[in-house]
């Protein structure tokens, strides 16, 4: 036994030793590794970052210390942004290791001696801005992470920061003292998720003893730790001169002399997510003698707040004794009690909060920087009323906002006389029955508001605007895991004439990264008139991309049914839209109308809202649709006439120039092409080719006729459209036959002929001629589609044709030469009338392709939101 007990003993005496030996092995790893990572952030940060050194325990747990951290003075700095003691820490290393870092345990992380110095320098600016600054930059420079971080694994029994030191060094000012916020102590025990945190804060602000006292209390935490107020208190005493410090809140600012006292304490209880119980805030916080840089007159102002208030959520009662908020000339009062606004019965006494003098334009006389902020955008008193009163036959609740006295003046978008309406008035009554819903209706009326600034609603000061809402909304009022369901009964929006209404729910769950909102919504109107209700920009403006981040966790299904849209003049009827969304992904299970005589059908069109360059696709279906209407609703160019039956499947992402493709198939029937007389521009030219004595008269109707039924295919690829089949017309005076395509830009590329019959050739040659077969001519229509140019014209093998069948004695005498260089006369004036059109077409061209190609952008822009 003995011997058994010696080599467990020996054992036990090596594994210390081993252990000790680890920890010193340890301990330079690490040492070294933060010295290696203080020299990366001494790069980054512009300024050096050392760390002293870094020792381990690993008898007792993980632990670990931190000792003589120090961030150093930048370029112009006197005195280090940062100087740290020691930081300890300890942590449940079994635990951590078992779990594979699943559930990590900190027993305590305690902070010594912590000193903060903030140097004013002699531009007025601050080390911690320039600090702040520089970290603003890096982080631009690093991706952003898009998800919240999950910290469920991560529990901190107890941590504390003691005798920590925040210096204030005046080097703007001569003769400046050294300020010091000074003996700061805080403390957090048990952070973890689930359960509810406390704060504990104490300072000696700008004294040598502790006059600042401030008490935290929040509901439970969710997995990101972030926490959620539910109790906050706040003594101070003796009261703070604060003036002193005026220059460390910057120039913006420009605080020159006031004081702080404080007597408040706020039980928030269950009127917060999360948060149960009564609620209780009583006392005073009280800014007196506030003097700012530029206040007119050297006005100083007192803000005090002055509250005695309890209530209980879950029972919806409130009783106010006391509420008085002063803002200089400013201020709003209340008082009154209600209780059971949550029960079938609800009872109501003289509730009631009202503001006056609530003018912005009037505290920026002692609040210059609210001027600076505000602009002149609003002069005038803001009215504000919460009242109550009545029974449950009665509304329990009134919020009303008015802002009818106000003069408002946003640049760019919107402007109210004063005088003119503007109002919000908003109810609210609870009710058990309906398992505590709060039942709610709202009103906005913005009649004398123009909105003709912002240059996109065409809203003039007395047209009619305005916004009804009736519903429920009901919350689990959980921090960690909180639900909110939010049902729209009814929803009516009037724009000048129009009216449009609908119906749905608005669901959303979880927090964090966690976090989900869901929706179904049914919207209709009889008549939406586009062209009255919006104005042409006559400014260019640059859309952002939209941040994916803001359509995480969103998901939900979209009806709209509008009788009829008015738009760029054309009227469109019976719409109806079916759409489902997840996240940014936005597909169309139904997209349909009727449009000039016959329906167009969208439906399982897809696309990406946030992220312009992934894949969308386009399908459209047509069904017997006037092309002349269809064309106006995207272009203001006169194109082209008829019925067109078919379909539009379009795919592609990012630059549509360059990735759009797909197919256009189907049918035009009696057709017009309004861009040019094809036939006359074939016809004209030849007659001018020919002796005068040979020619007779030509006509141009600046119109092609496309016969009765034209089949037409297109296949895009990159960009790049292409007829699927060569485009046949045919026409008793001629038959055209045209290949190629179109580019995206608009712009025609489409080399043909047109075969004259020998009438038209009669025609031209005053009867003189007619050849016993058509006589064919090549050419190419290149430019804007609305308004191509003949190139490429060649006239000479049907000069050459012509004067074949007219004979060389008639075409010599006609041109005044020997039969013999008839011929050759005939060839050199064709050449001459061909390259006189290839100038002119070369001439239109250039001038057409700048405009082109920002008709084309817009277009695309419009069509595809890219």
């Amino acid at each position: 036994m003995k011997r058994w007990q010696k080599a467990v003993a020996i054992v036990v005496a090596v594994v210390v030793v081993l252990v000790i030996i680890l920890s010193f092995v340890l301990d330079g790893i690490l040492t070294s590794k933060a010295r290696e990572q203080a020299q990366e952030l001494s790069q980054e940060w512009g300024r050096p970052v050392q760390i002293g050194g870094v020792a381990t325990k690993l008898l007792t747990g993980l632990g670990v210390r931190v000792s003589d951290v120090q961030i150093g003075a930048a370029s112009g700095e006197d005195v280090p942004l940062v100087a740290l003691e020691r930081v300890e820490v300890r942590v449940a290393l079994l635990r951590a290791l078992f779990s594979g870092g699943k559930s990590v345990q900190v027993h305590s992380a305690e902070v010594q001696g912590l000193t903060v110095n903030v140097e004013r320098l002699s531009d007025g600016t601050t080390n911690l801005q320039r600090f702040q600054d520089k970290l603003a930059e890096s982080s631009e420079k690093k991706a952003k992470d898009e998800k919240q971080s999950d910290l469920s694994f991560l529990r901190v029994d107890h941590a504390a920061l003691r005798e920590g030191k925040v210096a204030f060094i005046d080097k703007a000012t001569r003769g400046a003292k050294e300020l010091a916020v000074q003996h700061l102590d805080v403390e957090v025990n048990d952070l973890r998720s689930g359960k509810p945190l406390e704060v504990l804060l104490k300072a000696a602000v700008l004294a040598d003893k502790q006059n600042l006292e401030v008490r935290v209390k929040t509901a439970p935490l969710p997995v990101t730790l972030t926490p959620m107020p539910t109790s906050v208190a706040l003594h101070v005493n003796p009261p703070i001169d604060i003036g002193p410090l005026g220059p460390f809140a910057g120039k913006d600012i420009g605080l020159e002399s006031g004081t702080l006292d404080a007597d408040f304490d706020a039980q928030l209880g269950a009127a917060v997510p999360g948060g149960s119980g009564p609620t209780a805030v009583k006392g005073v916080i009280k800014l007196a003698g506030l003097r700012f840089a530029g206040a007119e007159g050297g006005k100083k102002l007192d803000v005090v707040l002055d509250t005695d208030l309890k209530g209980d959520a879950a029972a919806g009662d409130m009783r106010i004794d006391k509420l008085r908020l002063d803002l200089g000339p400013a201020g709003i009062t209340g008082h009154g009690t209600a209780k059971g606004l949550t029960s079938p019965s609800p009872r109501i006494e003289g509730l009631e909060i009202v503001s006056h003098d609530l003018d912005p334009a009037r505290l920026a006389a002692y609040y210059p920087p609210l001027r600076k902020s505000l602009g002149d955008m609003f002069a005038g008193p803001i009215g504000l009323t919460v009242r109550a009163s009545g029974t449950q036959a009665a509304q329990a609740l009134e919020l009303r906002v008015d802002l009818t006295p106000v003069r408002v003046t946003v640049p760019e978008q919107m402007a109210k006389a004063a005088g003119a309406p503007m109002t919000l008035v908003a109810h609210a009554k609870g009710a058990a029955a309906n398992n505590g819903s709060i039942r709610f209706d709202a009103k906005l009326d913005l009649a004398g508001v123009d909105l003709r600034p912002g240059q996109s609603l065409d809203k003039k000061p007395g047209g009619r605007l305005d916004l009804s809402v009736e519903g429920t909304r009901k919350t689990n009022k959980s921090s960690t895991d909180p639900e909110q369901r939010i049902e729209l009964a009814d929803v009516k929006a009037h724009v000048l004439d129009d009216e449009l209404q609908g119906k749905g729910w608005v669901e959303m769950k979880g927090a964090g990264a966690k976090a989900t909102k869901q929706f179904d919504l049914d919207l209709a109107s009889s008549h939406l008139d586009l062209d009255r209700m919006l104005m042409p920009s006559t400014k260019k403006k640059e859309s952002k991309p939209l941040d994916p981040a803001s359509f995480k966790g969103l998901s939900g299904h979209a009806k709209v049914q509008i009788a009829r849209l008015t738009m760029k003049k054309q009227t469109v009827t019976d719409i109806v839209a079916d759409v489902v969304v997840q996240e940014d992904h936005v597909k169309v299970n139904t997209a349909q109308l009727k449009a000039f005589g016959g329906t167009v059908n969208a439906g399982g069109t897809e696309m990406r809202l946030a992220h312009p360059d992934d894949p969308f696709h386009l399908v459209t279906k047509l069904d017997n649709v006037g092309l002349e209407n269809l064309v106006a609703l995207g272009s203001s160019h006169k194109l082209v006439a008829g019925k067109f039956n078919g379909t539009i499947d379009l795919r592609g992402a990012g630059d549509l120039e360059k990735t759009l493709a797909g197919v256009l198939d189907g049918n035009v029937l009696d057709g017009v092409f309004y861009g040019k007389d094809i036939l006359g521009s074939v016809t004209g030219p030849l007659s001018k080719a020919l002796p005068s004595g040979l020619a007779g008269k030509t006509t141009q109707g600046g119109i092609t006729n496309l016969g009765q039924k034209l089949p037409f295919g297109v296949t895009i690829d990159k960009g790049v459209a292409k007829l699927k089949n060569p485009i046949t017309i045919s026409r008793p005076e001629a038959e055209m036959s045209f290949s190629g395509g179109m580019r995206m830009d608009g712009t025609l590329d489409l080399p043909g002929t047109v075969s004259l019959s020998p009438e038209t050739i009669s025609a031209i040659t005053g009867g003189k001629v007619k050849p016993a077969s058509a006589i064919p001519v090549t050419l190419k229509l290149v430019g804007p589609a609305w308004s191509p140019s003949v190139a490429d014209l060649d006239l000479k093998p049907a000069v050459n044709e012509i004067v074949k069948q007219g004979g060389a004695a008639l075409v010599g005498r006609a041109f005044g030469v020997d039969s013999s260089k008839a011929q050759q006369a005939a060839e050199q004036k064709a050449q001459k009338v061909q390259d006189e059109a290839q100038k002119r077409a070369e001439a239109e061209a250039a001038a057409q392709k700048k405009k082109v190609e920002e008709e084309a952008k817009n277009r695309l822009k419009g069509l595809f939101g890219k």
